[in-house]
């Protein structure tokens, strides 16, 4: 038996408003004192037909709408039934759900999965997985590339993923409001059938009603401002605010945040992903590394550097120079790599952000120029030589009269200007070339040696090299005596004689050399001191001045020229690469300590911070809409039931019902009815402008608002 029947009329909303007749149980006024919906278009909505006169819209005793509208004639009375109370079908909302949670999370899935699968194998210090990339704090994925002449820039898919997944959360954001609408109206029918005075200022006004029509049915920017506005008024100037209202009030601020939030986030990725062009292994690229000579050893097979341990009588030093005597070939191939020939098997590189450190490289080295290319990545040993000088001219002790440099002990340096030993050989005509030559000299507990003319610098027997830097002197003739000089003439230091004087501190270094070939950069890495036995051997080509006069000529070159580099910059340079690259012909190729043969690769490189924002809102956004789904099909509703009006005798009558119309009984729950009446504004319209099809009252409880 049904529990309330009522009378129904669909035209004017004022005195022809339907009376309820309560049997089993009372049906209390659907909105209290604050919004009935007029029965005749939302009849599980019921109001007192007698109302008092409208009111300003945000007083509590105001209806929705004062009832004093009729069109067309007088219709049919019918009979609507209150039927037994009926859970909302779960597919109401499991559409809306699944597009919004296939939209959120299975695109964030989909993001990170993708990012994961492209990640590549074989990438120069990069290990794939997820935990690699947050610490390195970058993901690098191989997604292919795109070619326009010499552009060349990796497709970067995953951002269209994200955009995409920005733009489809914006558009199921109505979907989420449309959940959300479920169970606003579920609250709304449980209050309204609890009595009034259980259910006071609990319903909305007609205008707070206006505004969850924004909020839930249209949910921009624009609904959530005007609904804030209302909220933040004085309560001199609203009513007070229901849970019906605050609640969607609520979820769409969280929903407008959310999709800002990710739509901030999207940018963020979008302006921080970039193309880069890096190094990846060849497959099989090298089998064996000991067989890739890319290391570089003193050949310790003509010399054996631990049996002399001082500096009288090193190793390849003969009376008249370094190696001049069973191994006149080491010179010649010296040559050849201090002039940077192609056929000498070594060349020097020189680390200009490592002090200006020379070090050795097999000559087979290169780069990688071209995408079709492959080159070595290595770890290999290395001799390298550091310099550090310093310019001591004017610190020195001039000659007023000459203005030349005499005595350097205030320089710390007493054996400069250092002089030819005449002591054995009668000199020619002094001049300044011939009585202060230019040399690059050791000094070995504060001795200088002995200088002959044209030969090496010799020690007495008892002078014993220290372990770590050498201290060497320089006395050079850097120009012509009377020319002007441009290049920073104060900075260079030279007397009247075109002479400079330094003190430097060499370093004879073992190291392990790092290449990378894509940016032709060298590395020098676990650097230490060469034993004193070695270094005495390796010094031999610099006091031998084999490489004086190439300083002189590379220097002289920048002191006439006009210039503003740092003579101690190039000083340090030149020295360092003229002492190593002297010791070119002394030296063997050996097995690296990691090699790998690389090509070029073009991949997308994704911060990982921009990708968590990104994947972490959409899953969020995911379970917001879970949690709205769950908490709207747990709810209630009365079934809406509208019986069949008497048979027609004039058929042409019937001819003009509208569509949709039938003799049939009509049923709905009401909790539908409720969602389409805070979604979309139509049926409150369609209660106000009945029109001529207001004949057919069962137009009030369709489920699309288009159909009422």
């Amino acid at each position: 038996m049904p529990e309330s029947v009522l009378p129904y009329s669909r035209g004017s909303l004022g005195q022809d408003a339907a009376k309820i007749t309560r049997h089993s149980e009372p049906v209390a006024a659907s909105f209290s004192d604050h919004l009935a919906i007029p029965v005749s278009s939302f009849p599980v909505f019921l109001s007192n037909s007698s109302r008092p006169p409208l009111q300003p819209l945000d007083e509590n005793t105001v209806e929705l709408l004062n009832g004093n509208h009729s069109a067309g004639p007088p219709p049919n009375p019918q009979v609507v039934t209150l039927t037994k109370r009926k859970r909302v079908p779960i597919l109401t909302g499991v559409l809306p759900t699944i597009l919004v949670v296939v939209f959120s999370a299975g695109l964030a899935i989909f993001l990170l999965v993708w990012l994961r699968v492209h990640q590549p194998q074989g990438l120069s210090d990069y290990e794939p997985g997820y935990l690699a990339a947050i610490q390195r704090g970058t993901f690098v994925v191989d997604e292919g590339y795109t070619e326009d002449g010499e552009i060349v820039q990796a497709s970067l898919s995953a951002l269209t993923f994200s955009s995409v997944a920005s733009h489809l959360i914006d558009l199921t954001s109505s979907f989420l409001m449309t959940l959300v609408a479920y169970r606003t109206a579920s609250q709304w029918l449980e209050t309204s059938r609890r009595p009034m005075e259980e259910v006071q200022d609990q319903n909305p006004t007609p205008v707070q009603y206006g505004l969850l029509l924004g909020l839930l049915g249209m949910s921009n920017i624009m609904s959530v401002y005007n609904a804030l506005r209302y909220t933040v008024r004085s309560k001199t100037r609203r009513s007070k605010l229901p849970s019906i209202f605050t609640e969607p009030l609520i979820i769409a601020s969280v929903v407008l945040f959310l999709n800002q939030a990710l739509g901030a986030s999207d940018l963020w990725l979008h302006t921080t992903a970039r193309s880069a062009v890096m190094t990846v292994a060849v497959e099989g690229g090298v089998q064996d590394p000991s067989a890739s000579k890319l290391g570089v050893a003193f050949n310790e097979s003509i010399c054996d550097p631990s049996v002399n341990g001082v500096i009288s009588q090193p190793c390849l030093q003969y009376t008249h120079g370094w190696a001049l005597g069973r191994y006149e070939w080491i010179m010649p191939n010296s040559w050849l790599v201090i002039n940077n020939s192609t056929s000498a098997p070594v060349r020097v590189v020189t680390l200009a952000d490592q002090k200006h450190t020379a070090a050795m490289v097999p000559n087979g080295v290169h780069a990688l120029d071209s995408r079709t290319t492959m080159a070595y990545a290595f770890r290999a040993p290395t001799l390298a030589i550091r310099s550090n000088c310093n310019i001591i001219t004017q610190a020195c002790f001039h000659d007023d009269y000459y203005n030349e440099v005499t005595d350097c002990t205030p320089a710390g340096a007493p054996y400069l200007p250092l002089k030819w030993d005449f002591s054995h050989e009668t000199p020619p005509a002094c001049n300044f070339t011939i009585c202060f030559p230019s040399k690059i000299f050791g000094v070995f507990d504060g001795k200088t040696g002995v200088f002959r003319h044209g030969g090496p610098q010799i020690f007495p027997s008892n002078v014993v090299l220290p372990s770590g830097p050498v201290t060497i002197g320089l006395q050079l003739q850097v120009g012509i005596p009377g020319v002007e000089r441009t290049s920073n003439p104060s900075k260079w230091a030279v007397d009247n004689g075109s002479h400079l004087y330094g003190i430097c501190q060499v370093e004879y270094l073992y190291g392990m050399l790092s290449y990378d070939p894509l940016g032709n950069a060298y590395q020098l890495l676990s650097e230490t001191y060469v034993p004193p036995n070695l270094t005495a051997t390796l010094l031999g080509p610099l006091i031998s001045q084999y490489g004086t006069d190439r300083l002189i000529s590379d220097l002289t070159g920048l002191v006439t020229g006009d210039s503003s580099i740092d003579p101690t910059l190039v000083i340090n340079a030149n020295l360092a690469r003229i002492a190593l690259g002297m010791l070119g012909g002394a030296v063997q190729l050996v097995a690296p300590a990691q090699a790998s043969l690389v090509r070029q690769g073009v991949f997308g490189l994704y911060p990982v911070a921009p990708v968590v924002c990104v994947s972490g809102i959409l899953y969020l956004y995911a379970l917001f809409a879970m949690y709205i789904f769950f908490s709207s099909v747990s709810s209630k509703s009365y079934v809406v039931s509208m019986t069949a009006p008497p048979k027609k005798e004039n058929r042409m009558e019937e001819n003009h019902l509208p569509r949709g119309s039938s003799n049939e009984a009509k049923e709905e729950t009401a909790l539908v009815l409720g969602q389409l009446w805070l979604t979309d504004p139509l049926p409150l319209v369609a209660a106000v402008f009945s029109g001529k099809d207001g004949k057919d009252p069962k137009r009030s409880i369709e489920d699309d608002s288009l159909d009422m």
